[in-house]
């Protein structure tokens, strides 16, 4: 954990009596948040259950970057869809919540479009039609310093995607360099959705889908699902608060937004393949990409990869410095014994509070000795 104002990872932090959700390491940090956090700060009792009978979908065992991505790309490859819940502590989440309401407050959001101007399943419909699709949209760069937290979303969902590209064999039929803008939609609750398509029916360089959903304590009969079609049967996705759903954009994923009977709200990312990309933009289909208002955002990926390996590395290596400078040759030959036959050193380290951050580098060298 770290504290909630200063960020300082610390042991023995002090939890928000009143929520119990925020950590902070001083009564001064303490006081300092108050403002930015008084509006999520709710006991346990105001804050809205969700339901119970949630679908289970499977989950990575760990929640670092590299074991999400691992977890992502094995579930893309066998069931062209991934769920994972708890993305963010709760703060966070409510965080980025309070942002989309503040913009939807603000009047920004207009009439979700389609593609093209008509839906992938029947060429007679207009967008007009709302019966089709009845969200209220607006677009974001990722760089608005306005809705911060927002940013951070659609940074940790760039970071997460290049990861899961980068891994082995991880994305390899797609070379993912760009993404559009990211998408904040609302459907405001009075039985509209968005009927079966698909995102990429005609080749126009989407490969991979990412939404996020934002709906706090979601109940079965708000509604909302997103419901991914099979050949014999469906999977219902349902949109609560603080999880994240990936899927191939392509025809291996019709689906719709069943009708939302309670305000609705969602980040939705779209990934580009890059070679997809080129032949769409030479085939002049990119006129399709226009109503979506999509843009290559990740111009360089190349240049993010080698800046968050240059990251790791460094994290890295301060990592292995802080070890050799804590730990003596009794204290190292004890944690070997403890690690050495579990199935999960992890765990271990992580019960006996050592740090996430530390713990790649502490087995490193424990097992060089």
């Amino acid at each position: 954990m770290s504290c909630g104002f200063c960020g300082a990872e610390k042991e023995n932090l002090s939890k928000c009596s009143r929520c119990k959700c925020v950590y902070y390491c001083s009564k001064e940090c303490q006081k300092s948040h108050w403002k930015a956090h008084k509006p999520n700060c709710k006991t346990t009792s105001e804050i809205p259950a969700a339901n119970e009978k949630l679908h289970k979908f499977p989950q990575p065992a760990r929640k670092d970057l590299d074991s999400i991505a691992r977890f992502v790309c094995s579930s893309l490859k066998t069931k062209y869809f991934s769920v994972i819940n708890d993305v963010f502590v709760d703060e966070k989440a409510l965080n980025i919540l309070n942002e989309v309401k503040q913009l939807h407050k603000s009047g920004v959001f207009q009439d979700g479009q389609l593609s093209g101007g008509k839906t992938a399943s029947d060429n007679d419909q207009k967008f007009t039609e709302t019966k089709i699709r009845g969200d209220k949209i607006t677009w974001l760069e990722g760089n608005e310093k306005h809705a911060p937290n927002i940013v951070k979303l659609i940074e940790f969902v760039d970071t997460l995607v290049i990861c899961c590209n980068n891994l082995p064999g991880g994305m390899s039929e797609y070379r993912i360099e760009g993404r559009a803008k990211a998408m904040v939609a609302c459907y405001p609750g009075n039985g509209t959705g968005y009927t079966r398509h698909v995102d990429n029916p005609d080749g126009d360089g989407r490969c991979l889908t990412v939404i996020y959903y934002l709906n706090q304590g979601w109940r079965e009969d708000n509604g909302g699902k997103l419901r991914i079609y099979r050949e014999n049967g469906h999977v219902d996705v349902e949109p609560v608060l603080n999880r994240l759903l990936m899927f191939w954009s392509d025809g291996r994923n019709p689906h719709e937004v069943l009708p939302a009977y309670c305000t609705r709200y969602a980040i939705t990312i779209w990934y580009f393949d890059a070679e997809e990309r080129r032949r769409a933009k030479e085939l002049h289909r990119h006129n399709v990409l226009d109503g979506l208002e999509a843009e290559f955002a990740l111009r360089d990926v190349e240049a993010k990869r080698k800046e968050r390996d240059l990251a790791e590395a460094k994290l890295k290596e301060e990592s292995e410095k802080l070890v050799k400078q804590l730990l003596s040759e009794e204290d190292l030959e004890a944690l070997s014994d403890l690690v050495k036959h579990h199935l999960n050193p992890y765990q271990v380290l992580t019960d006996l509070g050592i740090q996430q951050s530390v713990q790649e580098a502490l087995l490193k060298l424990l097992k060089e000795r």
